[in-house]
């Protein structure tokens, strides 16, 4: 009987202990979920930046009512001093669209050369000024590289978010390296890759494997893939149990060197709303040829190509397609027998796909 008495008071005890240990770790867990909340609540507020861009939109979208949305993922190529200065171009374009009805994502990568206008940038020679679209980042920061793109691909973009190629290096260190597998066999600043061959790639490999062009066969559209291929590698290991442990320093590294019109709030109903549709990705491609202005090297995309793009991504944000006469035409595209151009300096014309419009409607009617 004082057996199954002292058996009983020590289960009891044993079973408040554990009780007692699961609420304390509950506690513990609570204090730290509120911590790293505060935390990541208070990184977003130091690199949130709003920009004035030009609104391509009929209707506001919102994400906490879970429309389809876009972003632009800029990487800048900004160095010692130009960190603090703001300068550098946007060597890595980026645009994505987020569908949560369709379940997908869609992205393409614009070719850092891509011949286009630089949207408010200010010349008493011509109504408007083309470069290359790297360049806008320089001539007016990101507000001229978002109102560039914007006209470029004729899509809104809804939101931003700019990393500098340092940042890169950090946030890698900060996870402590990612996993990379090389398309190709080569040599950039010091690291080295193998064709098939995985490694733990820390800060500078990730930002030597991001950067090397030159020694790849297929240029910036294979620099573009490796790009992705970080960024993927990235996002993979930030989301694992391991990276929470580095909570902090990741944070530090994305204080200093991230940029971003998204709020926390935003990021939050992204989570809620928009996650199954990170799962499925499709990748765009852009076409295009060699450009020579003086000698100096761009890449022409068509306006053609450039509406079959703008299309393809306004249907995901459900949204009215565009015709080719809404595509704006430059002083490259008369060259390529697009349109006409006029004494002052701009593009007229129509393509073989209002012809064909025309000839619908005639045939409708």
């Amino acid at each position: 009987m004082n057996d199954t008495r002292s058996n009983y008071f020590k289960k009891k005890k044993r079973n408040r202990i554990i009780i007692l240990s699961l609420v304390g770790f509950a506690l513990v867990a609570f204090a730290l979920f509120w911590t790293v909340y505060d935390d990541v609540e208070s990184t977003l507020k130091t690199v949130f930046e709003d920009v004035e861009t030009e609104n391509m939109r009929k209707e506001e979208v919102s994400v906490d009512a879970t429309h389809p949305i876009s972003f632009a993922l800029l990487g800048i190529d900004m160095y010692g001093d130009g960190i603090a200065e703001g300068s550098g171009r946007s060597d890595t374009i980026i645009v994505a669209t987020v569908n949560p009805k369709t379940k997908k994502t869609t992205i393409v990568s614009v070719p850092r050369d891509s011949y286009a206008e630089m949207v408010g940038y200010e010349t008493n020679s011509y109504p408007e000024y083309n470069d290359k679209i790297t360049h806008a980042y320089a001539f007016g920061s990101t507000q001229m590289a978002i109102n560039s793109i914007q006209e470029f691909l004729n899509v809104p973009i809804d939101y931003y978010v700019e990393i500098n190629m340092q940042g890169l290096h950090d946030i890698v260190e900060a996870i402590g390296g990612i996993e990379l597998t090389s398309p190709l066999t080569f040599e950039f600043e010091g690291s080295s890759f193998v064709e098939g061959e995985t490694v733990i790639a820390d800060g500078w490999d990730a930002l030597a494997f991001a950067r090397m062009r030159k020694e790849d066969p297929e240029g910036d559209l294979g620099r573009q893939n490796r790009q992705r291929m970080v960024i993927k590698a990235i996002l993979d290991k930030l989301i694992s149990i391991d990276s929470v442990t580095n909570y902090k320093k990741i944070l530090s590294a994305v204080e200093v060197n991230i940029q971003t019109n998204l709020s926390f709030e935003d990021l939050l109903d992204i989570k809620s709303g928009y996650v199954d549709a990170l799962d499925t990705f499709t990748q765009l491609s852009i076409a295009g040829e060699e450009l020579y202005y003086d000698e100096i090297y761009y890449y022409y995309v068509d306006p053609e190509e450039r509406l079959r793009i703008a299309n393809t991504l306004r249907d995901e944000l459900e949204i009215d397609q565009v015709q080719f006469s809404d595509m704006n035409l430059s002083d490259a595209d008369s060259s390529f027998g697009f349109g006409q151009m006029t004494s002052a300096g701009s593009v007229t014309g129509t393509s073989d796909f209002d012809s064909i419009e025309e000839t619908d409607e005639a045939a409708n009617n």
